[in-house]
């Protein structure tokens, strides 16, 4: 049963773009590993939406902020930051930076957008 779910997991990434890395950077963690490269999913990025329909708060990125903490401050849940990374149009904390304005939504996304 685990493994069923896990291939219909992996099953949304099969039309990703991926990437060889075989970079002389990571030389010494490829030979860590036995291997001469390895293949990674490249980042996704998200549709645009409409912002106007969904009501939400703003919040300004400071110093030693992640989406797991604003989610956990907004929702009481960390689980939600990806609500926060979809809405911003920003798929990772790497993406903010300190001083940007984000929208969150009042009410997180369940499921699947």
């Amino acid at each position: 049963m685990a493994q069923k779910k896990s291939e219909e997991q992996m099953a949304k990434y099969n039309n990703s773009v991926r990437s060889t890395n075989d970079s002389e950077l990571y030389k010494e963690v490829l030979e860590d590993r036995g291997v001469k490269k390895i293949v990674q999913f490249r980042t996704k990025y998200f549709n645009k939406i409409d912002l106007s329909s969904i009501p939400t708060s703003k919040y300004v990125w400071k110093r030693g902020d992640n989406l797991f903490k604003i989610s956990n401050q907004f929702y009481g849940d960390k689980q939600y930051w990806w609500t926060i990374a979809y809405f911003n149009q920003k798929p990772s904390d790497a993406k903010f930076e300190i001083g940007d304005v984000i929208y969150v939504p009042t009410t997180p996304f369940y499921g699947e957008l």
